[in-house]
């Protein structure tokens, strides 16, 4: 059984080693002929997601500042603070500032994408490419966390609503 796990791991690790972002001459081909209009799309989807950036920070700024920090220090104010509100507080800030630290890498892998020669590097586009879209994935987990907490502080306005 040992020797057994010792094979296995040998072999994961060997898998591990092996570069996995090879592609085909097909792929290769592809990205050489396609160059030009990927270059365009990706430069118009640079231009767009610099556009949601603002917009969504100017927008959870919003929120913090003139809606979620004021009515909590009225509550403490009223002594009617609940924990929930400043835990929705705080997780707010928190994830906001972790939006705009992802959002920045994000914006730095696409320029750097964008910056390489898909015509006569295919191969470390691809590659790019591909952490580009992972760090766009973990944007879009951000932007879902913070409307979660929109969506608690909701909840948790209407609840005192119904107590007030």
């Amino acid at each position: 059984m040992k020797r057994f796990l010792m094979v296995m791991m040998v072999l994961v690790l060997g898998f591990v080693s092996i570069p996995v972002s090879a592609i085909s001459d097909t792929q290769k081909e592809s990205i050489i002929e396609k160059c030009d209009n990927i270059k365009t799309n990706l430069k118009t989807v640079q231009r767009n997601d610099s556009r949601a950036r603002v917009f969504l920070g100017a927008y959870y700024e919003t929120i913090l500042t003139r809606y979620i920090t004021p009515l909590n220090i009225k509550l403490v104010e009223k002594n009617l603070s609940n924990a929930g509100f400043v835990e929705n507080q705080n997780g707010f800030a928190s994830g906001k500032t972790i939006f705009a630290n992802d959002f920045t890498k994000y914006q730095q892998m696409l320029e750097e994408l964008v910056a390489v020669d898909c015509k006569t590097e295919p191969e470390k586009f691809y590659n790019e490419l591909v952490d580009v879209r992972k760090r766009r994935k973990i944007m879009e987990q951000d932007v879902l966390k913070m409307r979660q907490l929109i969506s608690e502080q909701t909840k948790l306005v209407e609840g005192l609503r119904g107590k007030i």
